[in-house]
């Protein structure tokens, strides 16, 4: 019984912590509630999925090259029907060029919100990362033109693997910071 109670006074003292003292990124409660920087927030957290989306994709991109070329099976036109024209080194190459543009432009559309210094550290992290995926993805690519199948792989496992990982935990820091703030504007704004 005791347990159950210090557990709830302790949830209920970090919830008042966080009211009192303002969750990250926010300067102060009057602020939180003004609507215009929860919308801020939300399009952030929308941002940083696509951004998640795009190395996703990247990654997914590398390793169905290396599975067209290793086995002559041509999978990637099984779900993006652009691919088929290109084969799977041009479907590569498409998917990177094309997600490097995106990146960019996702790049300029977050520095643009209020609450991009809420996240900057991580999505300066993510950045890094994505240029590392977008550099194993040429790379893999000239592995693969060159015929050098297992050389492509372990520059997939070793730089894209790693680099999407990290990404990943950088975004979800962000995102659930965000989302923190968003959850308890609704206690705060009452």
């Amino acid at each position: 019984m005791r347990d159950r109670v210090r557990a709830i006074l302790r949830q209920l003292f970090l919830l008042a912590s966080f009211v009192i003292l303002g969750a990250p990124g926010m300067a102060s409660a009057r602020d939180e509630c003004d609507v215009s920087n929860i919308a801020s927030m939300v399009k952030t957290i929308s941002i940083l999925r696509q951004v998640e989306n795009s190395l996703n994709f990247l990654a997914l991109s590398q390793i169905d090259a290396i599975a067209d070329i290793a086995t002559g099976v041509h999978t990637l036109e099984l779900y993006n029907n652009e691919s088929g024209f290109y084969g799977p080194l041009g479907g590569l190459r498409k998917a990177t060029d094309k997600n490097e543009a995106m990146l960019g432009s996702f790049d300029k559309a977050i520095r643009r919100l209020a609450t991009f210094e809420a996240v900057e550290p991580q999505y300066r992290d993510m950045q890094e990362n994505a240029a590392q995926i977008i550099a194993a993805g040429y790379n893999v690519l000239g592995k693969l033109e060159a015929g050098e199948t297992a050389e492509a792989t372990r520059v997939y496992a070793s730089t894209t693997v790693v680099a999407l990982n990290e990404a990943r935990a950088d975004a979800y820091t962000a995102m659930s910071g965000l989302e923190q703030s968003i959850s308890l504007a609704g206690v705060r704004c009452r």
